[in-house]
């Protein structure tokens, strides 16, 4: 507020009530200034307590603890998806302890009494150092200040280009390993990641101790290079050593040994390359705790099916069985019996044929409630595929259903057969027929982008509603996820645009928050004449409107 008196004595009175009102003005501001000052203050303090630490160091050395062992992260490979599972970043867990007693006398202090605080053990082995050695006191103050707690192990090994580096990292892999084999008795997760395309020689590795490993609870082992045989025959006699595991990863079996294997508590078996369907079965026979199983197999089985084997695992939930073949499908819808499974996926390869009177039997025996069915590149035919869908292990209980068959697209009987409708007023509704699978809210199949856009329209249409349109909810669920793939023709000089497709189908996601995604997968056309002289066909006048 700026103070300007103006005028003589005629303007006095004037002036006498302005100088009031700064007079006021001022007092309100001296009045809060103690207060401001006291704020300020206490902001300052609170800065220059922030500033010298004090106040993480009035914390209880126990709370201190805790939080330097939360700055730690299992040692383990973030994956990214399916196709690139045993594929992983790196990140040096280890560093974390020692950049922590760094810090000041008191957080070294912490440190170096935190046992736990050097339990994870993660090295990159391809980033040695001038000696040639890969960190020798990383790993000795690790073994020492850990004490005795158990030990979270992580390893990696890339060749860097030639053969020299790619022999002193193999090198470095087994003096590394070589350290470690000592201590394997605490071991509770041990990941070996082993990449190289140089013809180099095999490590020499030291074989297991008499004691084993019986703290041992997850092995993840990668070699990428296809060799070294001698790596996959030492992770066996270690797996054989190690009675008390929970989790095991390969991303290859190629060497891997399953003879003489009893994992009681085994829960969770995956392997993405090559692994025989004898050896599968044996996990089977001797890990009745199995939860999830993801093989990728590699070749038919000449397993002799007799009359009544039968293996029951009663807690597998989940199992993914990829690149199977007939031979492999008969056996294990024959001896395999699943009561608690929830989500069945199966890929083919070739042309294998379809076992539809042991997968019917499979379902029957089991008695499962199925929540998810994947069914890609195999042979079943439509009227299999409606027997299986009714059937009561799948029918109440499936909320994700995959359909790709070796054909790819669906058929229209097929498309209908899964579309829901509404029972007509002259149909007495105590003979109504039940709806077919109630709690449907995810599907993925391959359509005819142009005969079959009508019965696309007809099926979303039945399956994604507004419930708040109906004044009593529809005896389905609502579709949360659709993938589509649009099977468009391929004739030359054609160009296909699908655009006002998904501009449609995008008011559902807007709208209703539905997850769509579409594709466009190329189609040969059967008469490639019927194409003759056109540069553009347009396919989206089809779906003007269907939703």
């Amino acid at each position: 507020m700026t103070t300007q008196i103006t005028g003589g004595w005629n303007s006095l009175p004037d002036n006498i009530i302005f100088i009031r009102q700064c007079m006021q003005y001022y007092d309100s501001h001296l009045r809060n200034m103690p207060i401001q000052l006291q704020r300020y203050n206490a902001l300052k303090v609170q800065c220059e307590a922030l500033f010298r630490g004090s106040g993480f160091r009035k914390l209880p050395l126990e709370l201190v603890l805790e939080i330097f062992v939360h700055c730690l992260e299992p040692a383990s490979w973030p994956y990214a998806d399916a196709s690139h599972r045993m594929y992983t970043g790196y990140t040096q867990y280890s560093a974390i302890p020692f950049v922590l007693s760094q810090v000041c006398r008191q957080w070294r202090i912490v440190a170096l009494s935190t046992p736990a605080l050097w339990t994870c053990l993660s090295v990159d082995i391809s980033h040695s150092n001038d000696a040639g050695t890969v960190h020798p006191d990383l790993i000795n103050c690790c073994l020492e200040r850990s004490r005795l707690l158990p030990l979270h192990i992580a390893l990696t090994a890339f060749d860097r280009g030639d053969e020299e580096t790619g022999r002193e990292d193999l090198q470095n892999t087994s003096r590394t390993i070589n350290r470690l084999i000592p201590e394997c008795f605490r071991w509770e997760s041990f990941e070996l990641m082993i990449y190289s395309h140089l013809d180099v020689s095999t490590p020499s590795l030291q074989p297991i101790p008499l004691t084993g490993a019986p703290t041992l609870r997850s092995i993840r082992f990668c070699n990428w290079s296809g060799r070294f045989s001698s790596l996959a025959a030492w992770i066996s006699d270690l797996m054989r050593s190690s009675p008390n595991l929970r989790s095991i990863r390969l991303n290859s079996a190629d060497g891997i040994q399953f003879a003489d294997i009893s994992w009681v508590h085994l829960q969770n078996f995956e392997v993405w390359e090559k692994i025989k369907l004898e050896d599968l079965f044996i996990l089977f026979e001797n890990c009745p705790e199995l939860r999830t199983c993801t093989a990728c197999l590699i070749s038919p089985v000449h397993l002799v099916i007799v009359s009544s084997p039968e293996i029951v695992l009663n807690h597998l939930h989940t199992l993914i069985l990829t690149y199977t073949q007939e031979s492999d499908l008969k056996a294990a819808f024959c001896w395999l019996t699943l009561p608690a499974l929830k989500k069945l996926i199966l890929s083919g390869f070739c042309n294998s044929e379809w076992p539809d009177e042991s997968f019917s039997n499979f379902l029957s025996r089991s008695g499962f409630s199925l929540e998810v069915l994947s069914l890609t590149d195999l042979a079943f035919t439509d009227a299999h595929l409606v027997s299986y869908l009714h059937h009561s292990s799948i029918h109440n209980s499936l909320e994700k259903l995959v359909i790709e068959p070796q054909g790819e697209i669906i058929s229209s009987f097929l498309l209908d057969f899964l579309t829901f409708k509404l029972p007509s007023s002259d149909t007495n509704t105590i003979h109504a027929p039940v709806p077919l699978l109630p709690k449907l809210n995810s599907i993925l199949f391959n359509v005819d982008a142009i005969t079959q856009a009508v019965a696309l329209r007809h099926f979303v249409a039945s399956r994604w509603y507004d419930s708040a349109t109906y004044e009593v909810p529809l005896p389905v669920a609502s579709l949360k996820h659709i993938h589509v793939r649009l099977a468009v023709p391929d004739p030359p000089n054609v160009n296909v645009s699908i655009d006002e497709i998904e501009h449609i189908f995008s008011r559902i996601t807007k709208s209703r928050g539905t997850e769509v995604k579409l594709e466009t997968i190329a189609m040969a056309p059967s008469d490639s004449d019927q194409y003759a002289g056109i540069e553009r066909l347009n396919i989206d006048s089809v779906f003007e409107g269907i939703i």
